[in-house]
Protein backbone atom coordinates (compact mmCIF):
# COMPACT_ATOMS: atom_id res chain seq x y z
CA UNK A 1 0.00 0.00 0.00
CA UNK A 2 1.69 3.18 -1.13
CA UNK A 3 -0.56 5.97 -2.36
CA UNK A 4 -2.31 8.77 -0.54
CA UNK A 5 -6.03 9.29 -1.08
CA UNK A 6 -6.74 12.07 -3.62
CA UNK A 7 -8.65 15.08 -2.38
CA UNK A 8 -11.84 14.28 -4.40
CA UNK A 9 -12.24 11.05 -2.44
CA UNK A 10 -12.42 13.04 0.78
CA UNK A 11 -15.06 15.60 -0.21
CA UNK A 12 -18.16 14.75 1.75
CA UNK A 13 -20.96 16.70 3.43
CA UNK A 14 -20.07 19.16 6.17
CA UNK A 15 -18.89 17.54 9.37
CA UNK A 16 -20.60 17.91 12.74
CA UNK A 17 -18.96 20.09 15.37
CA UNK A 18 -17.63 17.14 17.37
CA UNK A 19 -16.68 13.59 16.51
CA UNK A 20 -16.57 10.62 18.84
CA UNK A 21 -12.97 9.57 19.47
CA UNK A 22 -13.80 5.87 19.30
CA UNK A 23 -15.24 6.26 15.81
CA UNK A 24 -11.89 7.25 14.30
CA UNK A 25 -9.82 4.11 14.80
CA UNK A 26 -8.87 2.26 11.64
CA UNK A 27 -9.47 -1.18 13.22
CA UNK A 28 -10.28 -0.72 16.91
CA UNK A 29 -8.54 0.96 19.87
CA UNK A 30 -7.06 -2.35 21.04
CA UNK A 31 -5.95 -3.45 17.56
CA UNK A 32 -4.50 -0.10 16.48
CA UNK A 33 -2.44 0.19 19.68
CA UNK A 34 -1.37 -3.48 19.59
CA UNK A 35 0.03 -3.17 16.06
CA UNK A 36 2.52 -0.64 17.46
CA UNK A 37 2.96 -2.09 20.93
CA UNK A 38 3.76 -5.77 20.19
CA UNK A 39 6.76 -5.04 17.91
CA UNK A 40 7.93 -2.40 20.41
CA UNK A 41 7.88 -5.00 23.21
CA UNK A 42 9.81 -7.45 21.04
CA UNK A 43 12.45 -4.81 20.31
CA UNK A 44 12.76 -3.83 23.96
CA UNK A 45 13.17 -7.48 24.95
CA UNK A 46 15.97 -7.94 22.41
CA UNK A 47 17.72 -4.76 23.59
CA UNK A 48 17.47 -5.99 27.19
CA UNK A 49 18.85 -9.39 26.21
CA UNK A 50 21.76 -7.79 24.35
CA UNK A 51 22.61 -5.68 27.41
CA UNK A 52 22.32 -8.72 29.66
CA UNK A 53 24.71 -10.80 27.57
CA UNK A 54 27.04 -7.92 26.72
CA UNK A 55 26.96 -8.69 23.01
CA UNK A 56 27.19 -6.16 20.19
CA UNK A 57 24.38 -4.92 17.93
CA UNK A 58 24.92 -7.79 15.47
CA UNK A 59 24.79 -10.61 18.02
CA UNK A 60 22.35 -13.38 18.84
CA UNK A 61 19.78 -11.01 20.41
CA UNK A 62 19.46 -9.15 17.15
CA UNK A 63 19.12 -12.47 15.28
CA UNK A 64 16.26 -13.45 17.60
CA UNK A 65 14.49 -10.14 17.03
CA UNK A 66 15.00 -10.23 13.28
CA UNK A 67 13.74 -13.80 12.98
CA UNK A 68 10.73 -13.14 15.22
CA UNK A 69 9.71 -10.03 13.28
CA UNK A 70 10.01 -11.99 10.03
CA UNK A 71 8.19 -15.20 10.96
CA UNK A 72 6.11 -14.51 14.07
CA UNK A 73 5.11 -10.89 13.40
CA UNK A 74 4.75 -11.87 9.73
CA UNK A 75 7.03 -9.37 7.99
CA UNK A 76 8.67 -12.09 5.93
CA UNK A 77 5.57 -14.25 5.41
CA UNK A 78 2.88 -11.70 4.52
CA UNK A 79 4.37 -11.16 1.05
CA UNK A 80 2.50 -14.15 -0.42
CA UNK A 81 -0.82 -12.69 0.77
CA UNK A 82 -0.81 -10.19 -2.10
CA UNK A 83 -1.28 -13.03 -4.55
CA UNK A 84 -3.84 -14.83 -2.38
CA UNK A 85 -5.85 -11.61 -2.32
CA UNK A 86 -5.65 -11.20 -6.10
CA UNK A 87 -6.63 -14.83 -6.61
CA UNK A 88 -9.66 -14.79 -4.31
CA UNK A 89 -10.97 -11.26 -4.91
CA UNK A 90 -10.61 -11.08 -8.65
CA UNK A 91 -12.07 -7.60 -9.11
CA UNK A 92 -8.78 -6.26 -7.73
CA UNK A 93 -7.11 -7.91 -10.72
CA UNK A 94 -9.36 -6.20 -13.24
CA UNK A 95 -9.71 -2.61 -12.00
CA UNK A 96 -8.10 -1.31 -15.22
CA UNK A 97 -7.59 -2.92 -18.65
CA UNK A 98 -3.84 -3.26 -18.07
CA UNK A 99 -4.04 -4.39 -14.45
CA UNK A 100 -3.83 -8.17 -15.09
CA UNK A 101 -0.70 -7.79 -17.24
CA UNK A 102 0.93 -5.52 -14.67
CA UNK A 103 0.06 -7.52 -11.58
CA UNK A 104 0.54 -11.04 -12.94
CA UNK A 105 2.92 -10.66 -15.87
CA UNK A 106 5.06 -7.97 -14.27
CA UNK A 107 5.28 -9.81 -10.94
CA UNK A 108 6.25 -13.05 -12.75
CA UNK A 109 9.09 -11.27 -14.57
CA UNK A 110 10.32 -9.67 -11.34
CA UNK A 111 10.18 -13.04 -9.56
CA UNK A 112 12.14 -14.87 -12.27
CA UNK A 113 14.76 -12.14 -12.64
CA UNK A 114 15.26 -11.78 -8.88
CA UNK A 115 15.54 -15.52 -8.26
CA UNK A 116 18.06 -15.89 -11.10
CA UNK A 117 20.21 -12.99 -9.93
CA UNK A 118 20.19 -14.10 -6.29
CA UNK A 119 21.17 -17.66 -7.22
CA UNK A 120 23.96 -16.54 -9.53
CA UNK A 121 25.30 -13.98 -7.08
CA UNK A 122 25.25 -16.44 -4.20
CA UNK A 123 27.12 -19.06 -6.20
CA UNK A 124 29.54 -17.01 -8.31
CA UNK A 125 29.64 -13.30 -7.42
CA UNK A 126 29.94 -12.41 -3.70
CA UNK A 127 30.21 -8.66 -4.35
CA UNK A 128 27.08 -8.76 -6.49
CA UNK A 129 25.39 -10.67 -3.66
CA UNK A 130 26.19 -7.79 -1.30
CA UNK A 131 24.83 -5.24 -3.75
CA UNK A 132 21.63 -7.21 -4.26
CA UNK A 133 21.13 -7.47 -0.49
CA UNK A 134 21.60 -3.71 -0.17
CA UNK A 135 19.16 -3.09 -3.03
CA UNK A 136 16.54 -5.33 -1.41
CA UNK A 137 17.06 -3.45 1.85
CA UNK A 138 16.44 -0.10 0.14
CA UNK A 139 13.31 -1.40 -1.59
CA UNK A 140 12.07 -2.93 1.67
CA UNK A 141 12.40 0.35 3.56
CA UNK A 142 10.71 2.26 0.71
CA UNK A 143 7.86 -0.28 0.66
CA UNK A 144 7.44 -0.07 4.44
CA UNK A 145 7.39 3.74 4.45
CA UNK A 146 4.94 3.76 1.54
CA UNK A 147 2.58 1.56 3.54
CA UNK A 148 2.79 4.07 6.40
CA UNK A 149 1.84 6.83 3.97
CA UNK A 150 -1.05 4.76 2.61
CA UNK A 151 -2.46 3.89 6.05
CA UNK A 152 -2.03 7.51 7.10
CA UNK A 153 -4.28 8.39 4.17
CA UNK A 154 -6.78 5.69 5.21
CA UNK A 155 -6.87 7.23 8.69
CA UNK A 156 -7.78 10.53 7.04
CA UNK A 157 -10.55 8.89 5.06
CA UNK A 158 -11.77 6.99 8.14
CA UNK A 159 -12.05 10.31 9.94
CA UNK A 160 -14.00 11.78 7.03
CA UNK A 161 -16.52 8.91 7.06
CA UNK A 162 -16.96 9.55 10.80
CA UNK A 163 -17.73 13.22 10.10
CA UNK A 164 -14.35 14.87 10.73
CA UNK A 165 -12.95 17.60 8.46
CA UNK A 166 -10.53 16.60 5.65
CA UNK A 167 -6.77 16.74 6.04
CA UNK A 168 -5.34 20.22 5.85
CA UNK A 169 -3.27 21.08 2.80
CA UNK A 170 -0.23 21.43 5.06
CA UNK A 171 -0.68 17.88 6.38
CA UNK A 172 -1.20 16.52 2.88
CA UNK A 173 2.04 18.20 1.82
CA UNK A 174 3.92 16.58 4.72
CA UNK A 175 2.28 13.27 3.83
CA UNK A 176 3.69 13.51 0.30
CA UNK A 177 7.17 14.32 1.63
CA UNK A 178 7.21 11.65 4.35
CA UNK A 179 8.55 8.78 2.23
CA UNK A 180 11.38 10.58 0.38
CA UNK A 181 12.66 12.42 3.48
CA UNK A 182 12.56 9.38 5.77
CA UNK A 183 14.06 7.10 3.10
CA UNK A 184 16.97 9.46 2.41
CA UNK A 185 17.86 9.80 6.09
CA UNK A 186 17.44 6.09 6.88
CA UNK A 187 19.54 4.93 3.93
CA UNK A 188 22.30 7.37 4.78
CA UNK A 189 22.33 5.90 8.28
CA UNK A 190 22.32 2.21 7.33
CA UNK A 191 24.55 2.37 4.23
CA UNK A 192 27.13 5.04 5.06
CA UNK A 193 27.36 5.61 8.84
CA UNK A 194 29.01 3.11 11.22
CA UNK A 195 26.80 1.38 13.76
CA UNK A 196 28.81 2.81 16.66
CA UNK A 197 31.65 5.18 17.41
CA UNK A 198 34.01 2.26 18.06
CA UNK A 199 37.02 2.07 15.76
CA UNK A 200 36.43 -0.27 12.84
CA UNK A 201 32.65 -0.29 13.28
CA UNK A 202 30.92 -0.72 9.91
CA UNK A 203 27.47 0.35 8.69
CA UNK A 204 24.54 -2.00 9.28
CA UNK A 205 24.25 -2.90 5.58
CA UNK A 206 27.46 -4.31 4.14
CA UNK A 207 28.10 -3.15 0.58
CA UNK A 208 31.74 -4.17 0.57
CA UNK A 209 33.28 -1.68 3.00
CA UNK A 210 36.64 -2.85 4.29
CA UNK A 211 36.01 -1.13 7.61
CA UNK A 212 34.22 1.94 8.90
CA UNK A 213 31.75 3.90 6.80
CA UNK A 214 31.72 6.65 4.21
CA UNK A 215 30.50 9.14 6.82
CA UNK A 216 31.64 9.61 10.45
CA UNK A 217 29.50 8.28 13.29
CA UNK A 218 28.69 11.85 14.39
CA UNK A 219 26.56 12.12 11.23
CA UNK A 220 23.97 10.13 13.20
CA UNK A 221 23.07 13.20 15.23
CA UNK A 222 22.85 15.40 12.13
CA UNK A 223 20.41 12.94 10.55
CA UNK A 224 18.38 12.75 13.76
CA UNK A 225 18.27 16.55 14.06
CA UNK A 226 17.01 16.84 10.48
CA UNK A 227 14.28 14.29 11.21
CA UNK A 228 13.24 16.10 14.41
CA UNK A 229 12.84 19.32 12.42
CA UNK A 230 10.72 17.48 9.84
CA UNK A 231 8.53 15.92 12.55
CA UNK A 232 8.15 19.33 14.23
CA UNK A 233 6.78 20.77 10.99
CA UNK A 234 4.58 17.68 10.63
CA UNK A 235 3.11 18.09 14.11
CA UNK A 236 2.39 21.73 13.36
CA UNK A 237 0.65 20.77 10.09
CA UNK A 238 -1.66 18.41 11.97
CA UNK A 239 -2.87 21.34 14.05
CA UNK A 240 -3.98 23.27 10.99
CA UNK A 241 -7.34 23.53 9.29
CA UNK A 242 -9.19 20.27 9.70
CA UNK A 243 -7.34 19.31 12.85
CA UNK A 244 -6.23 15.77 13.53
CA UNK A 245 -7.91 12.81 15.18
CA UNK A 246 -6.26 11.16 18.14
CA UNK A 247 -5.88 7.76 16.40
CA UNK A 248 -4.35 9.35 13.30
CA UNK A 249 -1.95 11.40 15.41
CA UNK A 250 -0.99 8.27 17.37
CA UNK A 251 -0.33 6.39 14.14
CA UNK A 252 1.73 9.08 12.42
CA UNK A 253 3.79 10.07 15.46
CA UNK A 254 4.26 6.40 16.35
CA UNK A 255 5.86 5.76 12.97
CA UNK A 256 7.82 9.00 13.17
CA UNK A 257 9.28 7.59 16.39
CA UNK A 258 10.14 4.34 14.59
CA UNK A 259 12.20 6.32 12.07
CA UNK A 260 13.96 8.14 14.93
CA UNK A 261 14.84 4.81 16.57
CA UNK A 262 16.21 3.57 13.25
CA UNK A 263 18.40 6.65 12.84
CA UNK A 264 20.02 6.17 16.26
CA UNK A 265 19.98 2.34 16.51
CA UNK A 266 19.37 0.99 12.98
CA UNK A 267 19.58 -2.69 13.94
CA UNK A 268 16.82 -2.31 16.53
CA UNK A 269 14.85 0.14 14.40
CA UNK A 270 14.78 -2.37 11.55
CA UNK A 271 13.27 -5.02 13.84
CA UNK A 272 10.66 -2.58 15.16
CA UNK A 273 9.69 -1.34 11.70
CA UNK A 274 9.52 -4.84 10.21
CA UNK A 275 7.25 -6.18 12.96
CA UNK A 276 4.77 -3.32 12.63
CA UNK A 277 4.74 -3.59 8.85
CA UNK A 278 4.04 -7.33 8.83
CA UNK A 279 1.16 -7.13 11.30
CA UNK A 280 -0.41 -4.14 9.53
CA UNK A 281 -0.34 -5.87 6.15
CA UNK A 282 -1.70 -9.11 7.56
CA UNK A 283 -4.77 -7.52 9.14
CA UNK A 284 -5.41 -5.17 6.22
CA UNK A 285 -5.35 -8.16 3.88
CA UNK A 286 -7.73 -10.02 6.17
CA UNK A 287 -10.16 -7.13 6.02
CA UNK A 288 -9.94 -6.91 2.23
CA UNK A 289 -10.55 -10.64 1.83
CA UNK A 290 -13.76 -10.55 3.86
CA UNK A 291 -16.83 -10.51 1.56
CA UNK A 292 -18.53 -7.18 1.01
CA UNK A 293 -22.29 -6.64 1.37
CA UNK A 294 -22.69 -7.51 -2.34
CA UNK A 295 -20.90 -10.84 -1.88
CA UNK A 296 -23.34 -12.53 0.47
CA UNK A 297 -22.77 -15.88 -1.25
CA UNK A 298 -18.97 -15.81 -0.89
CA UNK A 299 -17.65 -19.06 0.57
CA UNK A 300 -14.46 -17.57 1.98
CA UNK A 301 -15.40 -15.58 5.07
CA UNK A 302 -14.73 -15.27 8.80
CA UNK A 303 -12.43 -17.99 10.16
CA UNK A 304 -11.97 -19.32 6.64
CA UNK A 305 -10.20 -16.11 5.61
CA UNK A 306 -7.67 -16.38 8.43
CA UNK A 307 -7.18 -20.11 7.83
CA UNK A 308 -6.50 -19.50 4.13
CA UNK A 309 -3.99 -16.79 4.96
CA UNK A 310 -2.09 -19.01 7.39
CA UNK A 311 -2.17 -21.95 4.98
CA UNK A 312 -0.71 -20.00 2.06
CA UNK A 313 2.03 -18.60 4.33
CA UNK A 314 2.96 -22.05 5.66
CA UNK A 315 5.74 -22.85 3.12
CA UNK A 316 7.53 -19.59 3.97
CA UNK A 317 7.03 -20.28 7.69
CA UNK A 318 8.69 -23.68 7.20
CA UNK A 319 11.66 -22.02 5.50
CA UNK A 320 11.88 -19.70 8.49
CA UNK A 321 11.76 -22.57 10.96
CA UNK A 322 14.56 -24.38 9.12
CA UNK A 323 16.72 -21.24 9.19
CA UNK A 324 15.86 -20.32 12.76
CA UNK A 325 18.69 -18.96 14.96
CA UNK A 326 17.50 -21.42 17.60
CA UNK A 327 18.43 -24.49 15.54
CA UNK A 328 22.14 -24.46 16.54
CA UNK A 329 21.10 -24.41 20.19
CA UNK A 330 19.25 -27.72 19.93
CA UNK A 331 21.04 -30.61 21.62
CA UNK A 332 21.31 -33.12 18.80
CA UNK A 333 21.74 -35.97 21.24
CA UNK A 334 18.18 -35.57 22.44
CA UNK A 335 16.27 -33.90 19.58
CA UNK A 336 15.51 -37.11 17.70
CA UNK A 337 15.40 -37.91 14.00
CA UNK A 338 13.03 -35.12 13.02
CA UNK A 339 15.45 -32.28 13.70
CA UNK A 340 18.36 -34.24 12.22
CA UNK A 341 16.38 -34.68 9.00
CA UNK A 342 15.51 -30.97 9.01
CA UNK A 343 19.15 -29.98 9.33
CA UNK A 344 20.25 -32.29 6.51
CA UNK A 345 17.96 -30.46 4.05
CA UNK A 346 19.92 -27.22 4.28
CA UNK A 347 20.51 -26.82 0.51
CA UNK A 348 16.75 -26.99 0.03
CA UNK A 349 16.14 -24.38 2.74
CA UNK A 350 18.74 -22.06 1.19
CA UNK A 351 16.87 -22.32 -2.09
CA UNK A 352 13.71 -21.54 -0.14
CA UNK A 353 15.30 -18.29 1.07
CA UNK A 354 16.06 -17.30 -2.56
CA UNK A 355 12.49 -18.10 -3.63
CA UNK A 356 11.11 -16.17 -0.65
CA UNK A 357 13.20 -13.10 -1.50
CA UNK A 358 12.02 -13.32 -5.11
CA UNK A 359 8.40 -13.40 -3.88
CA UNK A 360 9.20 -10.37 -1.70
CA UNK A 361 10.25 -8.28 -4.71
CA UNK A 362 7.32 -9.52 -6.80
CA UNK A 363 5.06 -8.45 -3.91
CA UNK A 364 6.64 -4.97 -3.90
CA UNK A 365 5.96 -4.68 -7.63
CA UNK A 366 2.33 -5.84 -7.44
CA UNK A 367 1.55 -3.66 -4.44
CA UNK A 368 2.84 -0.57 -6.23
CA UNK A 369 0.19 -1.06 -8.93
CA UNK A 370 -2.64 -2.62 -6.91
CA UNK A 371 -2.97 0.42 -4.64
CA UNK A 372 -2.85 3.25 -7.20
CA UNK A 373 -5.55 5.27 -5.46
CA UNK A 374 -5.21 8.15 -7.92
CA UNK A 375 -7.11 5.99 -10.45
CA UNK A 376 -10.86 6.28 -9.73
CA UNK A 377 -11.72 2.63 -10.43
CA UNK A 378 -8.82 1.34 -8.30
CA UNK A 379 -9.90 3.67 -5.51
CA UNK A 380 -13.52 2.56 -5.77
CA UNK A 381 -12.80 -1.17 -5.66
CA UNK A 382 -10.00 -1.11 -3.10
CA UNK A 383 -11.65 1.25 -0.64
CA UNK A 384 -14.88 -0.73 -1.02
CA UNK A 385 -13.08 -3.87 0.09
CA UNK A 386 -11.64 -1.99 3.05
CA UNK A 387 -15.11 -0.82 4.06
CA UNK A 388 -14.19 2.81 3.40
CA UNK A 389 -15.84 3.31 0.03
Amino acid sequence: MSSSIPAPALREPAAPASVRFTGLWLFSPRMDVSLLLLPALLTLFCVWLAKLTGEGPLGFSRAIGQWTSQYVLLNGTHVILTFLLLGTRRELLHTTPTQPRLLVGGAAVVFALTASLLWYAGEHAPRLDLMLAATIHILAVHHTLSQVKGIWALHGLRARTAGAPPLSEAERRMQRNFVPVALLLMMARSLAVPLSAAKGSAPMVNIGQAEGGSLPYATTWVLLAAWIVFVGVLVNSMRGAGGSSGPRRLYVLGHASVVAVYLVWPTWGAILSAGIHGLEYFFLTGRMMEPTAKESDARLRGAGVWAAMMLVMLPIILVGVANSPFIPLVDRSTNGAATEFLLRQQPLWSLGVIVTNAIVLAHYFSDAFMFRFRIPRVREVTLGRLGLG
